[in-house]
């Protein structure tokens, strides 16, 4: 160990020989700092810091700071306008290196408590000073943290190439003026310069972090939008003795250091506790995803969406919802006055909004408020009061830029909007009931589906009563004209609402439609004045002339049912006065439709002749999840695609927030989320002849599911098994690995010996295709992989580190195998050559019960599990790593690193299952021979040529191989034509 309790004078010195990183002068970075001394040789510039510098606050290089030292440790500072030292970082060198921090950027006792190895001992065994020494020397360059804000893995992600390591990296880039990048998910510099940029400005200072961690009234400003200063210091006022000896700035850091241990909230939509106690969190956390629950939130939560607080316990009664819906309105009319929302038009508008209105000011002014919030695009509204006698009189003086028609008398709704039409100059007219409340994006979501396909002629959204039920989610008409919403009464968040799917008719709550296709029908049919039964009418004639009624989940309004019951509705009578109307107008459609009593699911949507596809798998088939699931997410897609009527149930728990998983399937596709084996018969039987095929994911799932489905008699639908992978021959793989016997034959006659039940089999290689002929399966389909092309643009020399991808299910897959065997065989054989610059990037879903530990402290390895958009991660890394020793199928992993222009190094075992040619579009070694696996990534690491020609030749292989119309032919082939007669 260097002596610690040298003064500076004798401590300090120039480059030389080896000595203490901190302590070793940087004169050429002192005469760029203080120019008066420009000229001064490096031994006149250190005598001039020693007598002159110390004095004024200098510091004596980039890795201590001085000026930050002396406001973030008072006492010390004290001392030296005492003259007890000559400056901090004389009292630094004179013992102070062991417990305080020399710079804003590193934290001793953090380094120290992070990583238990760098023990005293083993620090003075290496000779070094203190835990500084050790990462200024090594450990910055390892990637080793020092500090909460800089995490490497994520600055590296932000600034791209680093050379060394990222702290000094940092601080060259911050002395040389460059911008500021995400140093940690801790701190956001984007949020908190738009939150207090007038500050930073005002100090002069470059980046966020440095204002920050550095400005002398830290407990002033937050450092992200998760955590509150003056929150957490409320709940418990002793906190608010921060930094009397220096060891906690404010209060986030001490949140950090002891709040989240002990599930203290951040700020008040937080509840920590229940958050960290949610399964979905502790099976993260425990997965290795996520250190604690307060950087879940950040890292996983926010952008899911998961709630950060226990819901109320109690529902409101729709009593409860009306009176609080009606409370809202009246409340909000005091801003009516103050700050109307205005409609003027400067540009041609994208939509005509028509809403007709009979007293009910407060509701009608929350509705148009919502409204103008909704879309901030030129919107034309056209009000048409109706006979009011309340403040609706003076409609005009709260709505700037609306056209006003008013009506002495009430018209009733349907002549209302057919006068309304005469003065739209939109192409979209939206029909629009003045009780609602437009939930975000609304209005986008309607325009986005009504110009997603010209035929579409009027687009409709899930309504939700004021208690938080469905009113409808899109119309259901009966044989006898009358009608019922879809899911009345049930949850929005249910399945059966969330996909999108032609309907009978959309109400005129919210209707939005073609204006050429409203002035072809000349509006609302007169014959149902004063209302009812118009948009039911509407939409039929729609459909009659061949466009399609669409129903959108993404389109959420908030209704106040029958809120609006005195502009004119027509009474109980009228009701039936206009279902008469409309049985004797329509009775042709209505001898086509389904009688009431039927099944809701086979009536919720009109019959197109649409064939229906039931697609069972494991899990909800997440891209995030791999092991087969991308290739089950590309098939579920390309079927969807196709025009199949598509519904998936998992046949396992599927522990994925609905936010994750509307995010990554079609929508067009039913998710019943909460779907399991057990739920699956009352399911199948109640949805009896609903399906013309059922599609089946995996081997082992045909033989739990034989006995039910030979209950379905001759007219069962077609059943189709894709095999994904035969998993037998993974076992053998395994098996030869361990030096055991295998007798595949018999395996393989085991595995498939209830697939005889099915009427097609898809097998994902020629190979295994062969294997499942040779079981005398007659009618196999290969379908394999779909890959479109997404090569990175960086060049070779800006590439750094091995990256490996790959989901981890269970201690004993393939991957966590693989991965264990790289890291304690080939990489120490790679880190011999490549020395400080061996980097390995772990990414992957990991599944419940999946440890990484063993990994998290390696000085070498990043674990970054699952990462929403790879092809950042893929651009950065130099080379891929398959090192997989066991498996089976066809490896979607290379193929995604090949389409990303990553070249791989794998086993000869995956070489073989992709039919690749080893040495032209990958290279590859034997699943044992850990030196020649480090002997061809160390190939391929060092040789820009050889990297661009096998980036180039695994281009060209995906191009012929994987092309996206070949896919869809192959899936149609199995199918057969997506609209049957029927």
């Amino acid at each position: 160990m260097w002596p610690l309790t040298l003064p500076v004078r004798a401590f300090l010195r120039l480059p030389g020989s080896p000595w203490v990183r901190w302590a070793v002068f940087d004169a050429a970075w002192y005469r760029a700092a203080w120019p008066e001394t420009a000229g001064l040789s490096d031994e006149a510039t250190l005598a001039h810091y020693l007598d002159t510098g110390q004095a004024l606050g200098h510091s004596p290089n980039r890795w201590f700071d001085e000026a930050w030292h002396r406001a973030a440790y008072p006492a010390i500072a004290a001392l030296v306008a005492a003259g007890r030292f000559e400056s901090c970082f004389d009292a630094y060198c004179q013992g102070g290196c062991l417990e305080r921090a020399p710079h804003w950027l590193f934290d001793e006792a953090f380094y120290r408590a992070r990583y238990p190895d760098l023990s005293t001992d083993l620090l003075a065994e290496r000779g070094m000073a203190n835990g500084y020494d050790h990462f200024l020397a090594r450990g910055d360059a390892e990637g080793r943290q020092g500090h909460p804000l800089l995490d490497p893995a994520i600055y590296r992600a932000s600034a791209g190439p680093v050379a060394g390591g990222a702290f000094q990296d940092c601080l060259m880039r911050l002395d040389a003026g460059g911008d500021e990048v995400r140093t940690s998910l801790l701190f956001d510099p984007d949020w908190y310069r738009g939150r207090y940029g007038h500050a930073i400005a005002a100090g002069g200072w470059r980046w966020a972090l440095e204002h920050y961690l550095r400005n002398p009234t830290p407990i002033a400003f937050d450092p992200n939008p998760w955590f509150s200063q003056a929150y957490y210091i409320a709940r418990d006022p002793v906190r608010g003795v921060w930094a009397e000896d220096g060891s906690v700035r404010d209060a986030f850091f001490h949140f950090l250091r002891h709040g989240i241990a002990e599930g203290r909230s951040p700020c008040e939509p937080v509840d920590l506790a229940w958050y960290g106690a949610r399964d979905a969190v502790r099976r993260d956390i425990v997965a290795g995803l996520a250190p604690d629950p307060f950087v879940h939130l950040l890292a996983i939560g926010a952008g899911r969406g998961l709630p950060t607080a226990p819901p109320s316990e109690a529902s409101a009664s729709e009593a409860q919802g009306r009176a609080l819906f009606r409370d809202q309105a009246r409340l909000m009319a005091l801003l009516n006055g103050r700050d109307p929302p205005r409609f003027e038009l400067t540009e041609t508008p994208i939509l005509s909004v028509i809403m007709v209105l009979h007293d009910q000011f407060d509701l009608t002014m929350r509705a148009i408020r919502s409204l103008r919030a909704n879309h901030p695009g030129p919107i034309e509204l056209i009000l048409i009061d109706s006979g009011s006698s309340d403040e609706t009189l003076a409609i005009q003086r709260y709505v700037p830029g609306a056209i006003c028609l008013r009506f002495e008398q009430n018209i009733g709704f349907l002549k209302g909007c057919n006068a309304a039409l005469t003065f739209a100059s939109a192409s979209v007219v939206l029909y629009l009931n003045n009780d609602i409340d437009l939930a975000p994006g609304a209005i986008a979501a309607g325009l986005r589906r009504l110009g997603s396909d010209p035929a579409i002629g009027v687009v409709g959204g899930m309504i939700v009563r004021s208690h938080g039920r469905l009113q409808e989610a899109g119309n259901i008409i009966w044989s006898d004209g009358t009608t019922q919403g879809y899911m009345r009464d049930a949850s929005p968040l249910a399945p059966e609402a969330n996909f999108v799917r032609d309907v009978d008719f959309c109400s005129g709550v919210f209707l939005m439609a073609r204006r050429d296709l409203l002035d072809t029908l000349e509006g609302f049919d007169d014959d149902y004045a004063p209302a009812y039964y118009e948009e039911t009418d509407l939409c039929v004639r729609i459909a009659k002339a061949g466009f399609r009624v669409v129903y959108d989940p993404a389109i959420v309004v908030h209704h106040l049912e029958y809120g609006s019951a005195s502009s004119g509705r027509a009474s109980e009578a009228g009701i039936g006065q206009s279902h008469q109307v409309f049985q004797r107008k329509q009775a042709d459609w209505l001898r086509n439709r389904p009688a009431r009593g039927t099944s809701e699911v086979f009536a919720r949507s009109p019959r197109s002749g649409r064939k229906r596809v039931l697609f069972l798998e494991d899990m909800v088939p997440l891209r995030s999840i791999g092991s087969g699931f991308v290739r089950s997410n590309d098939l579920l897609r390309t079927i969807a695609g196709l025009g199949f009527e598509v519904t998936v149930w998992p046949l396992n728990h599927s522990p994925f927030d609905p936010a994750a998983i509307h995010a990554d399937i079609p929508d067009t596709v039913e998710v019943m989320r909460d779907g399991n084996r057990e739920r699956f018969d009352d399911f199948l039987a109640a949805r009896a002849g609903f399906y013309d095929a059922i599609w089946i994911g995996r081997v082992h799932n045909i033989g739990n599911l034989r006995p039910l489905l030979e209950t379905l008699g001759a007219n069962r639908p077609l059943l189709v098994l894709d095999t994904e992978a035969v998993a037998s021959r993974r076992d053998a793989a395994r098996a030869a690995l361990d030096g055991e016997a295998f007798d595949l034959d018999a395996a393989v006659r085991h595995e498939l010996r209830d697939a005889g039940i099915c009427d097609k089999i898809i097998a994902v290689s020629e190979p295994e295709a062969g294997i499942l002929r040779a079981q005398g399966f007659a009618d196999v389909t290969v379908i394999g992989h779909m890959r479109a092309l997404a090569p990175g643009p960086r060049p070779f020399a800006e590439r750094e580190g091995m990256l490996f991808v790959g989901a981890i299910h269970r201690m004993d897959s393939p991957n966590y195998d693989s991965l264990c065997w790289f890291v304690d065989e080939v990489l120490p054989r790679i880190e011999k050559v490549l020395t400080w610059r061996t980097r390995l990037t772990v990414v992957g879903y990991l599944g419940e019960g999946v440890n990484l530990d063993r990994f998290r402290a390696h000085p070498r390895v990043t674990l970054r599990g699952p990462v929403p958009d790879l092809a950042p991660v893929y651009d950065q890394h130099r080379l891929f790593v398959a090192p997989t020793r066991f498996a089976a199928g066809v490896p979607y992993k290379v193929h995604e690193a090949a389409s990303f222009g990553l070249p791989v190094v794998a086993t000869d075992l995956l070489t073989d299952q992709l039919g690749w040619i080893g040495g032209t579009e990958l290279l590859s070694a034997g699943t044992t021979d850990a030196e020649a696996f480090a002997a061809q990534v160390l190939a391929l690491y060092e040789d820009e040529a050889l990297w661009g020609r096998l980036r180039e030749s695994a281009l060209e292989r995906l191009r012929r191989e994987n092309a996206r119309e070949d896919y869809a032919a192959a899936v149609s082939a199995v199918l057969g034509p997506a609209v049957s007669g029927r």
